[in-house]
């Protein structure tokens, strides 16, 4: 319906245009004539312009006020033209509605446009054929100050909405459009009733067939809406509805291959499926939710271990932590958690070195974690922004030597030979080294031959559930009595 109006409604304004096209353009030619006294040669001249028209029934010539002459009577002694004119439209042209033209016998009415000197007389089907058979329509001229109705039904043109504007508005739908060359207006107002009166069962079929289309763009718009904000939509759900869980990696003592603590890693899980940590990490971060999630995370992690028989007060829970929430200060909340202040076991706070710290900012908070108890560690060290400056400022317990050094180290890679250079810079700031992504056996007897005392990695166990966790170092701490 929509289409089908705004295209009659351009066709009509088109056949408007081409009206107002043709007689500023013949009124722009008259008063370019020299001045005429109405003779023999003006009236030839003025009848050959009409001659060239489509539109226009007659010309007059006015001197002042008064009618002199036309085209189609020659001189005049009278002139029926009302004083106050219709309405004003563009360049100031003085138009005049339905006004009586040529003998009294034809009864023939038209549309009179004066411009000084030269007035023209326009007859077309335009002021009272409608642009269709089933709208209420309204033709009006915004070009003055205030609306002139030319022709149509009043009262249809909705003159507070935008030039182009279309509603529906039950049990109409409105369309109106206006030109922007002769500021006429055509307003339609399509009745949904009368269409269903006139036509019950087309209108039955098309209805039906328009509910159905409504129904699939629904769901359409649906499913583009889930594509777009699910993301966002279920991570600032997860936390509130218990989406999140966590999992435990163990970290092992490479010389003396022992559990020494475990590293927890978040999960995420709802009825629509998993998202990765490379989804909702950040997604948190641009939420605010992250220093809510790593309380979470925390007291998840630190209950669930409580529970694990035989962790010595050595054994140590590892944790990711976001920069800006020690920079904030909001990583403080944590010394507020019951699960921190009684824990058991050592917690560790990893910091990654990828995401930039601002020493400054962050002295203050990070003594007051050390104040505590809680340790430091520089996570995926190697890959980020960490200087020997930085490193001394951030006073930390442990390094991270990022999976990339580890996993080329049988190809003797150029990163894989920097390693040794790590384990010094770690022992000249007394720090523990933790080796990350340890996949195989040679990977572990390499590391543990350049000095480096802890591992993690698939080659030892991947990260797991609590239950299998515990059982995991029940098992582990069997098979070292029965090597023992």
């Amino acid at each position: 319906m929509h289409f089908s109006l705004q295209q009659s409604a351009q066709e009509y304004l088109r056949r408007v245009d081409d009206i107002a096209t043709e007689t500023q353009h013949t009124l722009d030619q008259l008063n370019a004539m020299p001045a005429q006294r109405c003779s023999a040669a003006d009236l030839a001249a003025m009848r050959q312009l009409l001659l060239g028209t489509r539109y226009i029934r007659d010309i007059t010539y006015y001197n002042g006020n008064d009618a002199i002459c036309s085209a189609s009577a020659g001189k005049l002694s009278q002139y029926p033209v009302s004083e106050d004119p219709s309405f004003y439209s563009v360049r100031n042209s003085s138009i005049w509605l339905h006004q009586p033209l040529g003998d009294i016998s034809q009864r023939i009415t038209g549309t009179v446009v004066r411009q000084h000197h030269y007035s023209v007389s326009i007859v077309s089907d335009i002021d009272t054929l409608p642009p269709r058979q089933d709208v209420r329509w309204q033709l009006v001229n915004i070009a003055g100050i205030a609306v002139a109705h030319t022709s149509g039904n009043r009262g249809i043109y909705q003159s507070a909405k935008p030039e182009t504007f279309a509603a529906l508005q039950w049990p109409y739908y409105y369309y109106h459009q206006c030109s922007a060359y002769s500021r006429f207006c055509l307003a339609q107002q399509f009745s949904f009733i009368l269409l269903l009166r006139n036509y019950p069962l087309q209108s039955t079929v098309v209805m039906l067939a328009l509910l159905a289309l409504s129904v699939l763009a629904w769901f359409g718009w649906r499913q583009l809406a889930v594509r777009r904000h699910s993301l966002r939509y279920r991570v600032s759900k997860g936390l509130k509805h218990g989406h999140f869980s966590v999992v435990f990696q163990p970290i092992i003592d490479l010389e003396q291959n022992q559990v020494t603590g475990c590293e927890v890693l978040a999960r995420y899980q709802d009825p629509l499926g998993q998202l990765s940590p490379l989804q909702f990490i950040p997604m948190l971060s641009k939420l605010g939710l992250s220093s809510q999630f790593t309380c979470f995370i925390a007291q998840q992690a630190l209950s669930g271990l409580s529970t694990v028989p035989g962790l010595s007060e050595q054994f140590y829970l590892s944790l990711n932590v976001y920069p800006q929430d020690i920079a904030s200060g909001r990583i403080l909340q944590l010394l507020q958690l019951p699960e921190v202040q009684q824990r058991k076991i050592k917690l560790v706070l990893e910091i990654t070195e990828q995401q930039e710290l601002s020493f400054n900012s962050s002295k203050l908070h990070l003594a007051s974690l050390k104040a505590a108890g809680l340790l430091l560690s520089i996570d995926d060290f190697g890959t980020g922004y960490s200087n020997l400056a930085g490193l001394r400022s951030l006073n930390a317990d442990y390094l991270k030597i990022d999976k990339s050094f580890i996993q080329d180290m049988e190809a003797d890679s150029i990163k894989s030979t920097l390693i040794p250079k790590i384990r010094d810079i770690a022992r000249l700031l007394n720090y523990r080294i933790v080796a990350e992504g340890i996949e195989n056996l040679a990977q572990a007897s390499l590391l543990r031959s350049l000095g480096i005392e802890l591992g993690q990695g698939w080659h030892f166990a991947r990260a797991m559930p609590l239950t299998e966790f515990a059982d995991y170092l029940r098992q582990f701490s069997c098979r070292q009595r029965r090597s023992s």
